[in-house]
């Protein structure tokens, strides 16, 4: 009777072990489960941030394609360029002035409000990136970082700080836009 006993004593400490053993083998792939859920939530989440931050639409691919300066037409005096305002419209049009081989580049159109607009194809703040700007509807869109800036708005001097098509000043005489070349060579170092 007692060998009986051991017996049962015997196989039911093997049953204990198993059930122990499973537990833990089912404790291991829940957490295993677990780690893998979290990790790809984790890599999900970064290329949804990647996509709506860093790379920029198809639209502005686009539009970058369109994006090549051309130069003013005119230069009215030794200090000043001149654009036309024939040939400003409510689509920006991108300019360039070359200064000791650096491009500084440049944009201008018409808002809503009849009024003509003009910066810098360059940020205040990101224009170590030199991505520029692009027109998206009636806005202009930094490249590098999507902030976007009404049209109507453009043309000011950043006064609160932060990304902003920087300011170029400008005067409007005899049909023509007048940009002083010095002010544009101040800007140098932004395309460097």
């Amino acid at each position: 009777m007692s060998k009986k006993y051991k017996i049962n004593k015997e196989e039911m400490s093997r049953v204990e072990k198993r059930k122990i053993e499973l537990r833990r083998r089912k404790q291991k792939r829940t957490k295993l489960m677990m780690a893998a859920s979290f990790i790809l939530i984790a890599i999900i989440g970064m290329v949804i941030v990647y996509a709506v931050f860093s790379s920029p639409n198809e639209d502005i691919l686009n539009d970058e394609k369109n994006k090549t300066p051309t130069n003013p037409s005119d230069i009215t005096t030794g200090s000043q360029l001149s654009i036309s305002l024939s040939d400003i419209d409510n689509n920006a049009k991108f300019y360039s002035y070359d200064v000791d081989d650096v491009e500084i580049k440049y944009f201008a159109l018409t808002g809503s409000d009849g009024k003509v607009h003009v910066a810098l194809d360059a940020c205040d703040v990101c224009y170590g990136s030199k991505k520029g700007y692009v027109q998206v509807g009636d806005v202009m869109r930094c490249v590098n970082c999507g902030n976007q800036y009404p049209i109507n708005s453009l043309g000011t001097e950043n006064t609160q700080g932060g990304c902003w098509p920087s300011y170029i000043p400008m005067k409007i005489e005899d049909d023509n836009i007048l940009i002083e070349k010095s002010d544009l060579e101040n800007k140098r170092y932004m395309f460097i």
